[in-house]
């Protein structure tokens, strides 16, 4: 299937896509494509803000302000995108020649679907991670010298899946944890992701997508200073809407 058709399609014909008849890598422009189709990625509108309409922009976790956002959720609620977005990692997974990992797992919350499709489509074993109150724990034991691939939905600075692999090497200090963070999209611009006491993993991204952040208490977020509020994306699907519509 060419990148052009793809690119072409609407909702419907996303949604009608066969995982099986994508055998090849999906560029960034079909990826992102598919995203905002499905409702599932927001950017900011510079162009808005000159016709007076400054809108709303994310509150990340972080408190850090942000000019875009995307929703795994929505991105992979469809069960073909799922699979589609799955056979992608996996395919660039394997095309860097890693071992075959005993065990796969996705950071929990938003990548808790992702980790069970990528474990389909490597035809290995899931590890159950959960998280309760904030902490991220493991569920499934891992015996030690067996090998765990920790998979991501996206990545801004590494925090979720640093605190994955600290916990998974708290409760089986002598398991392996293979040295690649897989996500659908790497908006951080990271390379490698430190693990303090445990080592660096280097990211494997099926697309780049630099989606630019702002701390309000250093410099301040030029969003804010073009009259633009802050809200927190998921908070509820009517804050998403707002956020969506804004600019409108």
């Amino acid at each position: 299937m060419s990148e052009q058709s793809i690119l072409t399609m609407a909702r419907e014909g996303l949604l009608a896509l066969r995982p099986e008849d994508i055998t090849r890598y999906l560029t960034p422009d079909e990826v992102v494509h598919i995203a905002r189709t499905l409702d599932a990625f927001w950017v900011y509108d510079y162009k808005a803000v000159k016709q007076g309409k400054p809108g709303m922009h994310a509150l990340l976790k972080s408190e850090r302000h942000s000019d875009g956002f995307l929703v795994s959720k929505i991105l992979l609620e469809p069960e073909n995108i799922l699979r589609i977005m799955a056979n992608q990692i996996t395919m660039r997974y394997r095309d860097t020649g890693g071992s075959l990992p005993d065990w796969v797992a996705g950071v929990p919350d938003g990548a808790t679907a992702l980790g069970k499709a990528v474990t389909n489509a490597l035809g290995v074993r899931n590890a159950k991670m959960v998280k309760v109150d904030g902490r991220i724990s493991l569920v499934t034991p891992i015996r030690p010298t067996q090998k765990l691939l920790l998979v991501e939905d996206f990545c801004t600075r590494g925090t979720g899946f640093a605190k994955a692999v600290t916990e998974v090497k708290r409760q089986s200090p002598y398991a392996v944890v293979l040295h690649c963070s897989p996500v659908i999209v790497n908006r951080g611009g990271l390379k490698t992701i430190s693990v303090k006491g445990i080592g660096d993993f280097s990211v494997l991204p099926v697309v780049e997508r630099r989606i630019l952040d702002w701390d309000p208490a250093d410099n301040g977020c030029p969003l804010c200073a073009r009259g633009s509020t802050p809200i927190r994306p998921k908070a509820t699907d009517e804050n998403w809407r707002l956020l969506t519509t804004s600019q409108e």
